[in-house]
């Protein structure tokens, strides 16, 4: 998996599979001329999973905060984290940029699947939002997902299903929507995405946009070990069935009680 890493006044740089360094020191794979930055100050490291994480260097004096939250030791990321590398401030977006046109869907529509909107800052950090049609972010009492923040508008967001794919709106044009870091003003979203407006920040979350191809029935070779037809093996035939074994139990458990009792009488 690939990431961009966009960085003031400089190309947004390409994160591969391969560790690289992020400092003041040319020689960095990520060189940042800004002051407050250590020769060394972080090291970005992809695993094989698809995850980027960001380790600081071993200089107490630098300070490597994500969205906000000083790091000691290694922190995994995610797009549309913001990083702070001393006084230089970065984003991690996706490789990609969402897209925002319009697609016909093209497999049935699917209603079935789970699709919920979870917060990630805030006092309801963890609060998970059930998408059924559509869910608007905003200040308004109206809306689905409220926050209490002065700076948003009334209705800021807006998520909407459409068949099997779901669209993020801003509608308020004031502040910036980021759909995987990436400023948008309409974008299609993928599961796992992340919204963010100012400091609030969502992910979505549900089964998979893109449905596997349905494959026909598997058909399977039948190998013969010899040249000759297997013969046939007549089937069994059963003396009694289950339900007569049944009655014939209980017989001999009655006989056997009368029995008992005729040769207890005078």
């Amino acid at each position: 998996m690939q990431w961009l890493l966009n960085i003031p006044g400089q190309t947004a740089v390409l994160v591969g599979d391969t560790p690289v360094r992020v400092g003041s020191d040319p020689a960095s794979e990520i060189y940042l001329a800004q002051p407050g930055v250590a020769p060394v100050h972080a090291r970005l490291l992809p695993d094989a999973g698809g995850v980027l994480w960001i380790e600081p260097a071993s200089d107490e004096a630098a300070a490597v905060h994500v969205n906000g939250r000083r790091i000691v030791r290694a922190a995994m990321l995610a797009p549309g984290d913001d990083l702070h590398l001393g006084t230089c401030a970065l984003r991690v977006c996706s490789a990609q940029k969402p897209d925002a046109a319009r697609r016909p869907a093209e497999q049935p529509i699917n209603f079935s699947g789970r699709v919920v909107l979870r917060m990630l800052t805030g006092a309801d950090t963890g609060r998970a939002h059930v998408m059924v049609n559509s869910l608007c972010i905003g200040r308004s009492d109206l809306s689905e997902v409220r926050i209490d923040d002065s700076a948003l508008a009334e209705r800021q967001i807006l998520l909407q299903r459409q068949g099997n794919d779901i669209f993020a709106k801003n509608l308020s044009p004031v502040l910036e929507m980021r759909i995987n870091g990436w400023v948008c003003e309409e974008a299609l979203l993928q599961t796992g995405a992340r919204i963010a407006i100012e400091q609030h920040r969502f992910r979505l979350e549900g089964p998979c946009n893109d449905a596997q191809p349905v494959s026909g029935p598997e058909i399977v070779e039948t190998v013969h070990l010899s040249e000759s037809p297997a013969p046939d093996i007549a089937p069994v035939k059963r003396i009694f069935s289950p339900a007569q074994w049944i009655l014939l139990a209980a017989a001999i458990a009655i006989s056997a009680v009368f029995i008992i009792l005729l040769s207890f009488s005078p």
